[in-house]
């Protein structure tokens, strides 16, 4: 008997350790199969003589490339129909993945204004969420955005902002979480020195000028921006009423904007509680709690946003100025998805005292888009570059006759 249970026990164990064996080797075939090594081209135009920018084009295009040959485009098309004729058909394209790492592996010219790049990437499919490697390739491809938050906080009734200190619970709970995925803040002490009250206040208020201003005053391409208030609940536990602890709750309604255009990014509610014997001590804590949930939220959305920004597709504001007449304006219209590299779509927004404003969608970023404008031949227009961001060009159009 004693025998026989003793090999029954060891049947039972090496029958775990081939299921635990079984499991990891799962494990690791689905892993495997989330990422892949991949050899992929791009290029850049050397222009100017400029190669060291040329390299850096070329690296984003190769690095596009590779993720597009891993995880494929996927492809969605909108169609306006009229009286069963198809007025306009938009083409849309975004990838669900991401480089993980890569290496240079090779540079070439392609005669005297090519620059051709060669890496091995490796290629994940889905989303970034916590993959801190991958985020800082991500921030590197999008110029390393600087980030300011700006909140109004009013604690158990009482406004406790004041220009003078540095920050207030939110902000810092904010900063603390996104800091720590590699998010890079303006210094708010220094910035408040340029920053008049009433501005800050229309920003959070929702003024989309008062937000340009201050990331032009500032030099943040993000604002984290909203209203966090804390306040004694009412009723609560009777156990907590029994041990003289107030219960606090905690509301937070914040949005992420980009500066130079007030486009919203991501937004977030959150709520949260604490208890304590003192009130706004409980209030701080509430707010605190809150706070980290709401910069976890918005870390996943604006790396989100900024995953489909540079391997699918993002748009830029462009502000066209001096255009003599609305037939010049069509021509240049027509002309840009044709001439300039990466622009798909152009949506005119407005036209009125000769200036046009566009929205453009682009598979490139405002600084490239920027140059080919510049550089390109639209005869008989040409266009000026006036102004630059990392979201809009502001431009003027001449006449060269």
């Amino acid at each position: 008997m004693l025998k026989k249970c003793f090999v029954s026990f060891i049947i039972l164990i090496l029958f775990t350790g081939f299921q635990v064996i079984r499991a990891q080797a799962t494990a690791q075939a689905a892993g495997e199969t989330n990422q892949q090594e991949v050899i992929a081209k791009g290029v850049g135009a050397i222009i100017g003589g400029d190669e060291a920018k040329a390299e850096d084009d070329a690296k984003a295009n190769a690095l596009r490339n590779a993720v597009e040959q891993v995880i494929g485009t996927m492809v969605q098309s909108d169609v306006l129909v009229q009286n069963y004729q198809t007025i306009e058909d938009n083409i849309y394209s975004h990838t669900s993945g991401y480089v993980q790492s890569y290496d240079v592996i090779g540079k070439s010219k392609r005669g005297e204004n090519i620059l051709e790049v060669t890496i091995r990437a490796v290629v994940k499919k889905g989303d970034l969420k916590n993959n801190l490697e991958a985020i800082g390739v991500l921030m590197s491809r999008k110029g390393k955005p600087r980030v300011m938050v700006l909140v109004d906080e009013k604690n158990m009734s009482a406004h406790y902002y004041s220009w003078a200190v540095d920050m207030n619970t939110t902000e810092t709970e904010i900063m603390n979480v996104m800091m720590e995925k590699g998010f890079r803040f303006v210094d708010k002490n220094i910035a408040m020195q340029k920053i008049k009250k009433d501005m800050v206040l229309a920003a959070i208020g929702g003024d989309p000028m008062a937000a340009a201003s201050i990331g032009t005053q500032t030099g943040a391409e993000v604002l984290i921006i909203g209203k966090a208030a804390s306040k004694a609940a009412s009723g609560g536990p009777a156990v907590l009423r029994q041990a003289g602890m107030v219960s606090c709750q905690a509301t937070l309604n914040l949005r992420a904007v980009r500066a130079d255009d007030g486009s919203i990014i991501a937004t977030t509610s959150q709520q949260a509680a604490s208890a304590h014997i003192d009130r706004l001590t409980g209030g701080t804590m509430a707010l605190k709690r809150a706070a980290e949930a709401a910069a976890q939220e918005l870390s996943a959305k604006i790396i989100d946003r900024w995953q489909k920004d540079i391997y699918s597709s993002t748009t830029i504001n462009l502000r066209l100025l001096d255009v003599t007449s609305f037939s010049d304006l069509i021509k240049f219209k027509n002309m840009l998805p044709v001439m300039v590299r990466g622009v798909q779509k152009v949506y005119q927004r407005d036209y009125s005292n000769n200036t046009a404003l566009f929205d453009l969608d682009v598979k490139s970023n405002a600084t490239k888009v920027a140059e080919e404008m510049a550089t390109k031949d639209f005869s008989p227009l040409k266009i000026e570059i006036v102004n630059v961001t990392q979201n809009t060009i502001v431009a003027k159009m001449v006449k060269t006759y």
